[in-house]
């Protein structure tokens, strides 16, 4: 089964409160919704469906068109010859396990050895907000979709970040575990101190207080009773390592368009298991395809301990012919051939950017 066409669309679809705007670490106006790459790989009569980032400055026909579908590896070995980024790259692969997974009639997990879950926990994220707002957001997402893990973007201010974190634990009593993400905003002189500080509100989970490289600080962190959680940094087998051997991290949050692939970030989550570390997917305002493939990559991967990261809750819709559900903080693992959804062509048109 030859790949016979490759094309791409990049689409936008907003964002409702209480998610959007989404105000990340520096964001200015912030994120108003959520954005991809949406990938359709052709192959006698078959189509498959993935979701990357960014955009092509290669024409990935041109590398593709007459290579065996199966073939993932050798695919992504060529698309990074040809100098493809790793995030328009991630939808071409994505699009490739849909289609075999169609050709098999089995979902993306059974290729990759089966079920081990039946529901996946995600993580439902927010911006940088008022303390007020922040509790009242953190509330509205435990009421509505029945989060039990919460983030809130941090790392601009720490002053700032400390008041918030204690409204949010003030108002969820206990109902969910919070999570700010610093994106290594606090650097590797204030970090501990800013841990100490979140400690004091209870606050014990913490994304990137500084960058990976400092691993030595990390590792501190850790001693001193805040479990560390990194992204930044964790884009490759190769790259986790000095990360897992400095006992840097609790918890690694690997993602395709930094990895290229899921076949990388399970990589990534192979080498971790190696150490006792689990793994879970970071959030890049992911549309259906790609939170449909979280889904399967948790259910499959051994070591992959979530919740995942999301931001699909505040979608006002999706390119999707039917928005996927979250009860209880969850998304069930889709059973149908490939990734299990479908995608609306209208709808990809409708959000084309």
């Amino acid at each position: 089964m030859k790949i016979t066409k490759v094309t791409a669309t990049s689409v936008f679809v907003p964002y409702e409160a209480p998610v959007g705007p989404y105000k990340g670490r520096g964001a200015g106006e912030g994120t108003m919704g959520g954005s991809g790459l949406i990938v359709k790989v052709e192959s006698d009569g078959l189509t498959g469906w993935g979701e990357g980032r960014f955009e092509f400055e290669t024409d990935p026909a041109d590398v593709l068109v007459g290579r065996d579908v199966f073939d993932v590896e050798g695919a992504v070995a060529a698309m990074f010859e040809a100098g493809i980024r790793p995030g328009p790259m991630s939808g071409v692969e994505m699009a490739l396990w849909d289609m075999i997974g169609k050709q098999a009639g089995l979902p993306v997990h059974a290729l990759w050895g089966g079920r081990l879950r039946e529901r996946i926990d995600f993580t439902a994220c927010q911006g940088i907000k008022s303390p007020s707002e922040c509790a009242a957001t953190a509330r509205e997402v435990i009421e509505r979709w029945g989060f039990t893990f919460l983030k809130t973007k941090a790392g601009d201010d720490l002053e700032h970040d400390i008041a918030a974190a204690a409204a949010i634990v003030k108002e969820i009593e206990g109902d969910a575990i919070l999570r700010p993400d610093a994106n290594g905003g606090y650097g590797p002189d204030r970090a501990a101190e800013a841990m100490a500080r979140m400690r004091d509100v209870g606050v014990n989970d913490f994304e990137d207080p500084c960058s990976s490289d400092h691993t030595e600080v990390l590792k501190g962190i850790r001693e001193d009773g805040t479990k560390v959680l990194v992204n930044e940094g964790a884009d490759s087998p190769s790259a986790v390592r000095g990360i897992l051997i400095a006992e840097a991290g609790d918890a690694l949050m690997p993602d395709t368009p930094v990895a290229g692939s899921l076949l990388g970030v399970r990589k990534i989550a192979a080498v971790a298991e190696a150490w006792d570390v689990p793994c879970l997917m970071h959030c890049s305002h992911d549309l259906g395809l790609k939170t449909a493939a979280i889904t399967h990559v948790a259910a499959a991967t051994p070591n992959w301990s979530g919740p995942n990261d999301t931001c699909y809750h505040g979608l006002v819709d999706d390119i999707l012919t039917e928005k996927l559900t979250i009860e209880g903080g969850q998304i069930a693992v889709l059973e149908g051939p490939g990734l299990g959804v479908e995608v609306d062509d209208g709808k990809v048109e409708r959000y084309r950017q």
